[in-house]
């Protein structure tokens, strides 16, 4: 008996180092893993040690039904950045029918669209992109008979998804399109946070949803969610990984009118960049911040224009919660919670949780109209209900519009920015993400002649385009880039966010 008690006592140590050198094993191949996971959350421009390029768009397509659902029409525009031809294959998938495919050739250097409607008018239609090289990337220009907006596809899948400003007062619908594009099914979970109330809401309906392998659902929010403001919706992949976007639309039947349609952000963050901002006296800027985490997390929203920094204010987020600062004119200015007033008319916005909690951020820009229920437009302004039978006919020549867009975390070196052919002129803006002056190189994709802008710490440019163009930003140390475009004398208003370039290490 002794003689195993000493035995026992030799091995039991040595067990215990072998399991500390295991768990830790375990634990550097987590930290490995979370840091993929936070390099695949981005969506990017395949570089050379990619083969093919592989783009997922959730929205390809969409009617309005008499039981719900939304208009939507999409132009997809497909871009090649390298200087060979290439065939792009589009996957037309949809719940109601087979799959479709359509091959689109795209010279070198060069963009080409297509208009989905053409070849597929099913209640829902996604569609997956392939080329067999690198160096293509697929956006959207979506259209709605309430406005437009441009919005990027995925090149990745991931296994949680943010939308930080849904709205779902009576004259709002807002809708979640979630896309498996995978041979397996997924199963998700979605949950739920208001302005009007503190933590997370988990509809049970919506706990354990599946959504077929290859194929799309799409939830109306506004059926599982009270009347809110704001609305942050969370989408997460117990079974599988997906791509999801997030339509939000306004009737005009309180005053406001638009149409946006955004991919919703896969990456939670420290720091959001969001470049370009216009505010006048028919738009209107707010910033919305939600917290995943379980921790109180402490913000700071800072205002950046040709100068630098120009104004902050603090605010904190509880846990599973959402908060919205407005940001209004100077000549508004008095006592106003979680507000922000400047005198600047085009700036950019730093979102920083200096408590070190990943939080997301997003920006919804507004123009026209500003009335909504409780708090209508005057008469002049308010839009009849639509008719079931009928397509609201919008005033002509008056200006509005909705654009909902997520932040960049982080700053690249090596940006695309994909104009689609618009109307008017398109405002481009570049932000420096670093505290030195930085350098940054504008040109058209392909062509020599560029544009070169200096940037102070933190500062941004902003420049004023034709659209149909594909822009290419270089820089010496890492920048954002994005674009603004109002529809003129219309309804719609885009806000068109860049793509970073993939870095081949």
């Amino acid at each position: 008996m002794t003689l195993l008690l000493w035995l026992a006592r030799l091995v039991l140590p040595a067990v215990a180092i072998a399991g500390l050198l295991v768990d830790a094993r375990f634990q550097l191949d987590a930290d490995g893993a979370e840091n993929a996971v936070g390099v695949e959350t981005e969506s990017a421009v395949p570089g050379g040690k990619s083969l093919t390029s592989t783009w997922y768009c959730p929205t390809a397509y969409s009617r309005r039904l008499e039981v719900g659902g939304v208009e939507a029409r999409s132009e997809l525009v497909v871009t090649n950045t390298a200087a060979e031809p290439t065939r792009a294959s589009i996957y037309l998938v949809s719940p109601t029918s087979a799959r479709r495919l359509v091959h689109l050739e795209v010279p070198g250097l060069s963009s080409r669209s297509l208009e989905v409607a053409d070849y597929i008018t099913d209640e829902l239609v996604s569609a997956l992109v392939e080329a067999p090289i690198s160096g293509v990337t697929v956006s959207r220009r979506i259209r709605s008979t309430y406005g437009s907006d441009v919005a990027s596809c995925s090149s990745v899948v991931a296994d949680a998804w943010y939308v930080v400003s849904g709205d779902t007062q009576a004259d709002a619908v807002s809708y979640l399109v979630v896309y498996n594009p995978l041979p397996t099914d997924a199963v998700v979970d979605l949950s739920f946070a208001s302005e009007a109330e503190a933590g997370v809401y988990v509809p049970p309906e919506l706990v354990g949803l599946v959504v077929p392998a290859a194929n799309t659902i799409s939830i109306d929010i506004g059926a599982h969610v009270r009347r809110r403001d704001v609305l942050s919706a969370t989408v997460r992949a117990r079974l599988g990984r997906v791509v999801v976007d997030h339509i939000q639309r306004f009737d005009g039947s309180s005053g406001r009118v638009g149409f946006s349609a955004t991919l919703a952000s896969a990456a939670t963050s420290t720091s959001w960049y969001h470049p370009v901002v216009v505010l006048g006296e028919k738009e209107r800027v707010s910033v919305v911040m939600s917290n995943p985490t379980d921790v109180v997390a402490d913000v700071e929203v800072t205002l950046v224009s040709g100068e630098g920094k120009i104004g902050s204010a603090i605010t904190s987020i509880g846990p599973y919660d959402v908060i919205q600062m407005q940001v209004l004119p100077k000549a508004e200015e008095a006592l106003i919670a979680n507000t922000l007033f400047t005198s600047a008319e085009s700036f950019g916005i730093i979102v920083e949780s200096s408590s070190g909690i990943p939080i997301v951020s997003g920006v919804e820009l507004a123009s026209g109209p500003n009335g909504s229920p409780g708090k209508e437009s005057p008469e002049q302004e308010i839009l009849a209900a639509p008719n079931e039978a009928e397509s609201i006919n919008l005033p002509v020549g008056r200006e509005s519009g909705l654009s909902i867009a997520p932040g960049a975390p982080s700053g690249s070196r090596s940006w695309l920015l994909v104009l689609p052919d618009i109307s008017g002129e398109v405002v481009i803006a570049v932000e420096n993400t670093t505290s030195s002056v930085a350098t940054a190189f504008i040109s058209r994709y392909g062509e020599r002649e560029h544009y070169e802008v200096q940037l102070a710490a933190f500062a941004i440019q902003h420049l004023r385009l034709a659209g149909g163009n594909t822009i290419e930003v270089q820089s010496e140390s890492e920048v954002v880039v994005a674009a603004i475009h109002q529809e003129p004398k219309g309804a719609g208003l885009s806000s068109i966010l860049g793509i970073r370039f993939a870095e081949d290490d």
